[in-house]
């Protein structure tokens, strides 16, 4: 049966479910069946392909494509378009069959037996000792499969998608255990040409890879910011020397950006820049290791102790990608196996994505690009190479909202191959993002950001979010690097904690206008942290055990944000900020030029709790940078008791907490109400690790005034 349509509680956002109808029409589709069935229940059809070129021919009711238990392999993805949509009163849905595991993957199938010995003894003398008779081969052009040698630079890690028994296996790597080998010493950091950067290393066994050199062989590294890791092809080994030197440079050089002498962005690193080797047939030690040589194009696998065949794809595709297709559903699908997207949808509009399982993908899980009210809701995404979640969608010259809705959704572990956030709504000042909102969902456990936005008038709510930063630094639970344009974002009631690497809410570079009101922040860097920008509003906020509950900068009159700035006034002039719309939401713009730009103005930040913070509030500049903003009423405490049950992460406040004798008309934060909720496609609300949250990393972790410093140079910095 057709389950119920969900119905989120009282305090999840109200949104309209999509239109239906009990006279849908049924298509079958199981993947035991045989070819040529005809999509009734007797003779389901054999692949998803055929339901939908089944569904084209149907015009005038509803359709819901049941789709049976099984593994559906979509060699080259599966494309939904215009031709594919419904129409209102006329919704196509796509979905599992109630309780059964539908999973669709990109790739090929390899069966175990197919993998073959190595034989090669010029093969062989590379392969580690302890597993050199265990480590098995097939040729790629075998099973149809190929792919490219690696570029001299490139970002990700998008080689192959290899995975055995439903779980991704590692591509081989140097060091094991997922740390990072570290520089001893930058000699040349190859920004004067024509340098291409070289270090001395530490460990012996970079020795043993001058094979792999002549074939190609790739280090990636945190090479000048920890935000940023990238690969880079090896030029020379010098053994004798234990130096490294890259073959192609990388941009701004090697060695950290906080020990170069100032003003000529030279020096000798700090001697613990993060590096590793990717790819190398040497190094297939552990089980479920794999590696490609691009010479003979074929791929060598220390098979997984548990066995099992194969699934490998070398399609960067999304798995499924609904191209202007509109009024289409997908429901409760598995989505996995791809070096691309999981689930794309570009253009259209009311398409939506409920209780799909989206997991092991190199690029992001499910992605809005454009359209408008399509929705994610229930969703959950892990193990993917960027975001869990991406969005773009309404248009911010005419301030058109997007009506996109992502409501209820687990995002976890991203950002594995590159350091993205867990949702990602753009970076810079242009991203066409308006009108969208974001709530209830519960991000953790990713390598970068919770949340990075930016765009106009999206709505941040009721969302989780807990250890993030885990693999790079100087990034937020909340993050924007936006300009002057980017406003009337609001972020309320959220809970963001025990991310030590991570700043609560970072306003980076000059961002300005949003609203932080009713959020709370626990074992974080910083909790709030305003980097330049103007008219910021932080109040009603409680941050808890943070060394600095807020920091705000003048960095703007270091780096001159003035209309001379070229990212900040092509910001400003890329929309028409002087005129209705825009002049009416935002009058604060119409004169900006006339205004000291390059000096924080607007700024608010009242009627906060801060409980045992090392430091209230950090003013980083001259103490007249700070002229004219509202520092006001805000309560410094040192009582945990005030709250209901903070050891359980309970931070609603008790009836006579002193903080509402201090600040009598503190809002109470809905603590309640944060995070998941169970509806009809996420029966139950999974727990959180408390014994993780209790013992992981809790030190402190980057502070970004480190990056400030930097970056104001040569000027003085405070």
């Amino acid at each position: 049966e057709k389950p119920a349509a969900p119905a989120p509680p009282a305090d999840a956002p109200a949104f309209a479910m999509p239109e239906g109808g009990a006279d849908a029409m049924e298509i079958h589709v199981s993947a035991s069946a045989p070819a040529g069935g005809d999509g009734s229940v007797a003779r389901p059809f054999s692949t998803i392909e055929a339901a939908r070129d089944a569904v084209r021919s149907v015009s005038d009711r509803p359709v819901r494509v049941v789709i049976g238990e099984g593994h559906y392999l979509v060699r080259d993805g599966l494309v939904l378009t215009d031709e594919d949509s419904g129409a209102p009163g006329r919704r196509i849905t796509y979905a599992a069959a109630p309780g059964e595991n539908v999973r669709i993957s990109s790739g090929v199938l390899i069966p175990a037996a197919s993998l073959r010995e190595v034989t090669d003894e010029a093969v062989r003398a590379r392969l580690p000792e302890g597993a050199r008779d265990s480590i098995r081969q097939i040729p790629l052009s075998e099973v149809g499969l190929q792919t490219r040698m690696f570029p001299d630079n490139f970002k990700g890690l998008d080689l192959l998608e290899v995975q055995a028994n439903g779980r991704r296996l590692p591509i081989s790597r140097w060091p094991d255990g997922g740390t990072f080998s570290r520089m001893v010493k930058v000699l040349d950091n190859g920004i004067a040409p024509p340098g291409t950067g070289t270090f001395v290393y530490r460990e012996d066994d970079p020795a043993r890879w001058q094979e792999a050199v002549k074939e190609g062989l790739w280090l990636r590294g945190f090479w000048r910011v920890p935000w940023v890791i990238e690969a880079v092809r090896v030029g020379q080994i010098d053994a004798e020397a234990r130096t490294i030197t890259l073959a192609a440079p990388v941009p701004r050089g090697i060695g950290s950006k906080y020990h170069r002498a100032p003003g000529d962005g030279v020096g000798g690193g700090s001697g613990e820049e993060p590096w590793e080797a990717i790819n190398l047939v040497e190094e297939i030690n552990l089980p479920g290791e794999w590696a490609v040589r691009f010479t003979d194009q074929t791929l060598y696998l220390l098979p997984p102790a548990e066995g099992g065949d194969l699934l490998v794809t070398d399609v960067t595709k999304p798995v499924i990608h609904l191209n202007n297709a509109s009024h289409v559903s997908l429901e409760g699908l598995s989505v996995d196996g791809g070096l691309g997207d999981g689930i794309r949808v570009t253009g259209g509009e009311h398409v939506l994505i409920a209780g799909c399982r989206v997991s092991n993908v190199a690029r992001d899980g499910i992605v809005l690009e454009g359209g408008r009210d399509h929705t994610i809701l229930s969703c959950d995404t892990a193990e993917t190479g960027y975001s869990g979640i991406a969005y773009t969608g309404g248009e911010r010259a005419s301030l058109t909202p997007s009506g996109h809705r992502i409501v209820n959704n687990l995002v976890r572990r991203a950002g594995l191959f590159f350091p993205a956030p867990g949702i990602n709504g753009g970076l810079g000042p242009r991203a066409e993002a308006v009108g969208t909102l974001i709530a209830h969902n519960r991000i953790h456990d990713c390598m970068n950001s919770g949340i990075v936005y930016a765009g106009n008038d999206n709505v941040f709510e009721f969302n989780e979010i807990y250890r993030v930063g885990l693999g790079s630094s100087d990034l937020g639970c909340f993050y924007t690097n936006s300009g002057w344009t980017s406003r009337g974002n609001i972020i309320r009631h959220n809970f963001v904690h025990h991310s030590m690497n991570a700043n609560a809410f970072y306003v980076d570079d000059g961002d300005c206008g949003d609203t932080f009101i009713g959020n709370v922040a626990y074992k974080t860097e910083s909790g709030g942290f305003i980097g330049g920008g103007h008219d910021q509003t932080f109040i009603q906020n409680i941050i808890v055990e943070s060394p600095r509950a807020m920091h705000i900068d003048s960095r703007g009159l270091a780096r001159g944000y003035t209309a001379t700035d070229k990212r900040l006034r092509g910001d400003l002039d890329s929309v028409p900020y002087n005129q209705p719309p825009w002049s009416e939401r935002y009058p604060e713009l119409v004169g900006i030029l006339e205004t000291q730009t390059d000096k924080p103005s607007g700024i608010v930040i009242e009627e906060n709790l801060f409980v045992r913070c090392g430091t209230p509030l950090r003013k980083s500049g001259a103490a007249e940078d700070f002229d004219g903003l509202s520092f006001n009423a805000n309560a410094v405490s040192g009582d945990l008791g005030q709250f209901v049950n903070a050891e359980e992460l309970d931070f609603a406040l008790k009836p006579d907490a002193a903080v509402f004798t201090e600040i009598p008309n503190f809002k109470q934060i809905p603590m309640g109400k944060i995070g998941l909720f169970a509806d009809a496609y996420r029966p139950s609300v999974p727990p959180r690790n408390m014994e993780l949250l209790r013992t992981g990393e809790t030190d402190g972790g980057f502070d970004s005034q480190t990056d400030v410093n930097a970056s104001n140079r040569p000027q003085a910095a405070p």
